[in-house]
Parts: structure tokens; sequence; C-alpha cells
């Protein structure tokens, strides 16, 4: 039961920090930019602050990691 409730809690957490900085924003597709372009057009940094540096582990900066 505490293996369970510790996955649970660890889920939650990962799937919080990778979707955070990984939800689209508005892109053009019509544009054919190259790859780099079109995954940073896609991808956003979260504000930076003590907590979310510490909670996501500074993956909090998406698009320099």
């Amino acid at each position: 039961s505490v293996f369970f409730c510790h996955r649970y809690f660890e889920s939650t957490w990962f799937i919080w920090v990778s979707q955070m900085n990984h939800i689209p924003m508005d892109i053009d597709y019509d544009k054919n930019e190259d790859w780099v372009s079109t995954q940073l057009h896609a991808t956003c940094n979260v504000n930076q602050s003590l907590f979310n540096d510490w909670f996501t582990g500074h993956l909090n900066f998406q698009i320099e990691h």
C-alpha cells in the first residue's frame, strides 16, 4: 500500500512537471519551418520562482533544456 501511494504521487508529480512545459502553443503549420523552430514555438518556459525551480528540478526552463 505504501508502494502504490508512493507511485501515485510520483506519477502525479511527473505528469505535472512534464506537461506544464509541453502544452503546445499556437503553431502555424503552413509555415513549413524546420524542426528546431517548430519545437521552440511549441514549448514554453514557466515563470521562475524558488518553488518552480525546486519542484521541477529546473526543467521549468523548457526551451533551454
